[in-house]
């Protein structure tokens, strides 16, 4: 085992972490800016029914692929002995993007209205999982500038091929073509080439070893239930009230992207430091910067909150148009579930650097459970309001346990990845 120095330092070529955090910023703000500006080309191009045709294909395909991608990326990050060889990565990410697609298939038969839009989604989310493996080893040598360079080229190549597709054939299904495409030509014109050029072969195993599958599969549990939490509100609405109102939602819950950005990026590049400290047991390190994430956080929330309320709706008439602006109220819970959400995510990165996957599963369990009672009981009365106000208390839900597993992981052991046990975790 490497002496602590080591583990705990930044690898050789790195970045630093604020040159990190400035680059993972830069390329998440570019990324989320054309994320918004696709549901706002078909907002002002098409109607709040092609919004909703559009987020119900994310919503059934992104939980899909997030759990059977494994969150490899966060495994791989997290690797700081890096005790697993990138071949073995990739040959699992791609063993579960092939399964992912099957079962895409499957959603297409059971959604025949929408059989394209869920198609190409699903293609599209298959050639973003082969990309993310790549970033997860960048992210763990901490060279965040060339996952950012990708992360703003698909988000620039997916706004203009979707922009360009829905003028010009008004068809939500032609239009996500254009996303698939865009997938591709990065990770064939942009992703492999920098792996090739940063990272020594080999890029493929015909070995993958069950201990890594015992160490991800909780993880990939998890961002699937948080993908799903997502996802419960607009598939409630749409039994409720059809998806003309999963548009609306959709479109407002996407101002909270804005300040999902900061914190994402925050937390990316803090993850292989916070990692490297945990390993190397510097605990006092590790919630020192754990705790200067949450207040920077915390910040970020609260503005956003008080924006809500004090120009909510000329925001919203801005950025949508008057129907989206009648739907105030509910932008501001939203936006309140938000900040608390932002405050569960630095606690989510924590325990994720501190490899603690498999406790995160029973807490999402729950949140979901919380988030399905509260739209099943609220939604048919209070439409989009209640839908805000369920996510606001499954965010509660997820902060107070997210914090308590963090609590529990400061007096716990490191978890390598060769030496994984489900019964000590």
């Amino acid at each position: 085992m490497p002496a602590e120095p080591s583990v705990s330092s930044a690898p050789s070529g790195s970045l630093g972490l604020r040159a990190g955090v400035l680059w993972t910023f830069g390329g998440q703000l570019t990324y989320a800016a054309a994320q918004w500006a696709m549901v706002a080309v078909l907002a002002h191009l098409g109607t709040p029914s092609a919004v909703g045709s559009y987020a119900l294909g994310l919503a059934l395909t992104s939980p899909l692929f997030l759990m059977l991608g494994l969150q490899l990326r966060s495994v791989q990050a997290t690797d700081a002995r890096q005790d697993t060889p990138f071949g073995q990565y990739v040959s699992l990410r791609v063993l579960c993007m092939i399964a992912a697609l099957i079962l895409v298939g499957v959603l297409a038969l059971l959604y025949p209205q929408a059989w394209a839009v869920i198609g190409w989604l699903g293609l599209a989310k298959a050639l973003e999982g082969l990309s993310d493996v790549c970033y997860g080893r960048m992210q763990q040598r901490e060279r965040l500038d060339v996952v950012a360079r990708s992360t703003m080229l698909r988000g620039v190549l997916s706004l203009a091929l979707l922009g360009g597709l829905f003028a010009w054939s008004h068809s939500v299904g032609v239009s996500t073509a254009g996303v698939a495409l865009a997938n591709l030509l990065v990770l064939i014109g942009y992703d492999v080439p920098q792996v090739r050029r940063l990272t020594p072969g080999p890029y493929f195993s015909r070995v993958i070893p069950p201990a890594l599958i015992q160490l991800a599969w909780p993880l990939g549990a998890v961002v699937g239930l948080v993908s799903l939490s997502s996802t419960i509100p607009r598939l409630v609405l749409d039994h409720s009230s059809g998806n003309h109102l999963v548009g609306i939602y959709s479109a407002l819950i996407y101002v909270n992207v804005a300040g999902s950005v900061v914190v994402v990026a925050i937390g990316t590049a803090l993850t292989a430091r916070l990692s490297q400290m945990y390993a190397a047991n510097n605990r006092s390190g590790f919630v020192r910067l754990t705790l200067q994430f949450t207040a920077a956080a915390a910040a970020v929330g609260l503005s956003l909150t008080v924006l809500a309320l004090l120009a909510g709706r000329p925001l919203l008439n801005l950025l949508y148009g008057p129907e989206y602006a009648d739907q105030t109220p509910a932008f501001v819970w939203l936006m309140a579930s938000g900040a608390l959400g932002y405050l569960a995510s630095c606690a989510g990165f924590a325990v994720t650097a501190a490899r603690r996957f498999i406790q995160q599963l029973p807490l999402f369990l729950v949140v979901c459970a919380v988030l399905l009672v509260c739209c099943w009981w609220l939604i048919p009365a209070h439409g989009l309001v209640g839908a805000a106000i369920a996510a606001l208390i499954a965010a509660s839900v997820q902060l107070v346990g997210s914090w308590f597993i963090v609590l529990g992981a400061l007096h716990a052991p490191a978890i390598h990845s060769g030496s994984y046990d489900a019964t000590k975790s």
